[in-house]
């Protein structure tokens, strides 16, 4: 078994995006305690904020998907790399 296919791995993801939504929920916590309108505008906020907003995405992605994340995808022959023959590659 591959350990993209063990329960550990799910149960690991998971864990580490309900982890992330923590720190999204602390963030969005802390940043509604700024005490004053002028501190609002402080660049420590806005990275605050993208950290918040980038915490929360990826935490649900991993809370809801798991180790499916992980799983291959069928690739069409439409985008796949054929190898010139040698013959057409001298004309």
């Amino acid at each position: 078994m591959r350990w993209r296919q063990a329960k550990w791995t799910n149960l690991i993801l998971r864990l580490i995006g309900l982890a992330l939504l923590c720190l999204a929920v602390l963030i969005g916590r802390r940043l509604f305690a700024v005490p004053n309108a002028h501190a609002k505008e402080r660049p420590l906020v806005y990275l605050l904020a993208a950290a918040g907003m980038a915490s929360a995405c990826g935490g649900a992605v991993l809370t809801v998907i798991g180790r499916h994340l992980l799983d291959p995808v069928p690739l069409s022959s439409r985008w796949r790399v054929h190898a010139v023959p040698r013959k057409s590659r001298r004309q």
